[in-house]
């Protein structure tokens, strides 16, 4: 069995100590150990650290940030290690966990499930969804020893055909496969037109203009395909929940 090693480390304004740190890593393994790696089978060991220390070698580093260079989410380093830029801010918990649950699942972002389209102006041809376990389903959350942390999609959010009664999420909000409520998005590539394209947070739809790159990954040609402004606004979870949670009032808390 493959264990991951994550860290959290603040590096923002908001000064969190290391014990406060702590009680969200603390939740984090909870929700890693109880409700996580049953259904995605990803296992971890999550630890906090202070300020300047060190992340040890093999660590995947999540950072608390209140200006991010890389940009906010998922991305990888020169080496190709995985790291993850979290937004301070009111929920930052949530957002840690948002992206350490996709880190975790598609380290290199290049995880796609065949599905048919769902835009409606499309014939609902097969096209390939870039697999992100948070976005779906991300203005959720619940609490775990009063931290709160984020939904995530289960492996049926895929399944077409999944009978009656099957979960898609795991607090149960999404009513159906590839549901995407308002406050969330979703990103396939349509391999008719080699485009990239997305159901954004306010539920329209748009394309890429250029082609993908085929050279990148899919997670970094979906980026780059929409460009910084873009990127910026569906990173920003904080903004997003914020605008969002009020529709969605099944929010556990």
């Amino acid at each position: 069995m493959r264990i991951r090693h994550v860290t959290l480390q603040d590096q923002s304004s908001l000064n969190l100590t290391l014990s406060q740190l702590q009680d969200v890593t603390n939740a984090l393994q909870i929700q890693l150990d109880r409700d996580f790696t049953p259904e995605w089978g990803v296992h971890a060991v999550v630890q906090a650290l202070n300020q300047g220390e060190n992340v040890p070698a093999k660590a995947w580093p999540m950072s608390i940030l209140d200006q991010s260079e890389a940009g906010l989410g998922v991305h990888l380093d020169k080496n190709g290690k995985p790291f993850a830029e979290i937004q301070a801010g009111d929920d930052w918990s949530i957002t840690a966990s948002h992206e350490m649950l996709e880190m975790l699942v598609d380290p290199l972002g290049h995880k796609l499930r065949s599905d048919p389209d769902t835009d409606p102006a499309s014939d609902g041809h097969q096209v390939q969804y870039l697999v992100e376990v948070g976005d779906p389903c991300e203005v959720f959350s619940y609490a775990v020893n009063g931290i709160n942390v984020s939904d995530f999609i289960t492996q049926e959010f895929y399944d077409t055909n999944a009978p009656a009664g099957t979960l898609f999420d795991f607090l149960g909000r999404l009513s159906q496969a590839l549901d995407v409520p308002q406050g969330c998005y979703i990103s396939w590539i349509d391999p008719e037109d080699g485009r990239w394209h997305q159901k954004q947070t306010d539920g329209s739809f748009i394309t890429a203009r250029a082609k993908a790159n085929p050279k990148l990954s899919p997670r970094d040609q979906r980026d780059r395909a929409f460009g910084d402004d873009e990127n910026r606004r569906r990173h920003d979870l904080l903004a997003i929940r914020r605008k969002y949670r009020p529709a969605a009032k099944k929010t556990a808390a």
